[in-house]
């Protein structure tokens, strides 16, 4: 396709018991670095506080559910600390350029959006530190960006608490396919504890996830390869409910990965 690939990566949480979110977000930006998306179409939001929290037995390092690496290297501090907000990520989403020149996500009619957005929530909203981003004012302003040709296709996926709850009212016919990790009544999971940090190192959704994109072919393996044929199945063991849930636009699912993370 002859647009760009734009991807907005969040982490709403702080504090060390919340290790795993910005692990998933560091993990998720060495991934698609790899296939060569460029840092200018890379925006990066979290508080920042792990890496060298004094707590951390490795200053500066982030490891996550893949290996022992530092997964930290090298990610862009795009919005950090009291940045991490609803209002910043609502502004950044919709290429709204600021006086203080922080990075956003500049899209036009022809481009593609993947937002990735892991941590704590609550129903009906996405927990940041100081406050929720409520899902009526996500929906709207997913409705504004398609009314006024933000991008030709958007796909997001929320790893957050009772996330199933926040695209209850998005619309099948607006080019945006969402992802949620749970029902809208249902908990996350957390997965893989590191016994040195005493923290988990992610949840059992985005730890399926991600480990699936460290070793697909994004050229010929879809969206719908994952969400129906691996991670549904493995989800399936855990809950009750349908989990992952699906909303909006399923026919996105047929895209291959590099449709969206791949340059």
């Amino acid at each position: 396709m002859a647009g760009k690939k734009w991807i907005l990566l969040v982490s709403g949480s702080n504090g060390w018991e919340h290790y795993k979110n910005q692990a998933n977000v560091c993990l998720h930006y060495q991934i698609i670095k790899e296939h060569g998306i460029p840092d200018e179409q890379i925006v990066v939001m979290m508080y920042d506080d792990i890496a060298h929290n004094s707590i951390n037995p490795a200053d500066g390092a982030i490891i996550s559910v893949v290996d022992s690496k530092n997964v930290y290297s090298g990610v862009p501090k795009d919005y950090t600390g009291a940045d991490v907000t609803p209002e910043n990520f609502l502004s950044a989403l919709q290429g709204e350029k600021r006086t203080d020149q922080k990075k956003v996500i500049a899209s036009g009619p022809d481009d593609n959006i993947y937002v990735y957005m892991t941590g704590v929530g609550q129903e009906g909203g996405f927990q940041f530190a100081e406050k929720a981003l409520n899902a009526k004012a996500f929906t709207d302003v997913l409705k504004s960006m398609h009314d006024g040709k933000k991008f030709s296709k958007m796909v997001i996926y929320m790893d957050s608490d009772y996330s199933g709850s926040m695209f209850e009212g998005l619309p099948d016919n607006i080019d945006i396919f969402a992802l949620t990790s749970c029902h809208k009544y249902i908990e996350n999971t957390p997965t893989d504890y590191d016994n040195e940090r005493k923290v988990y190192l992610s949840d059992l959704f985005s730890s399926t996830w991600l480990k699936y994109l460290n070793t697909a072919d994004f050229k010929t393996e879809t969206f719908h390869e994952l969400v129906l044929k691996k991670q549904r199945k493995y989800l399936a063991k855990k809950y009750d409910e349908p989990c992952p849930c699906l909303f909006g636009d399923k026919e996105i699912t047929n895209c291959h990965l590099s449709e969206f993370l791949e340059g």
